[in-house]
């Protein structure tokens, strides 16, 4: 069953099963690690904001609207 990246609760791992969206931004966001396949922590997920990620060693802020657009598993 896949939700949006944006719905996910914090401290959870989720993995990207589909990015809903143009070519521009899958590739942007394939160059911070966030690709279909790949698996993420959801550090901090607020009611409102932006979301942050733990993407192997770094840390990673989507803002809202993109994660609403990233489908998770």
């Amino acid at each position: 069953m896949s939700m949006a990246l944006s719905m996910a609760t914090q401290g959870s791992v989720v993995r990207i099963k589909d990015i809903v969206s143009g070519e521009r931004m899958k590739k942007r966001l394939g160059e911070l690690g966030l690709y279909e396949g790949s698996e993420v922590l959801v550090y901090k997920n607020d009611v409102c904001g932006p979301v942050i990620l733990k993407v192997l060693d770094s840390r990673i802020v989507v803002g809202r609207g993109q994660a609403m657009k990233i489908m998770v598993e």
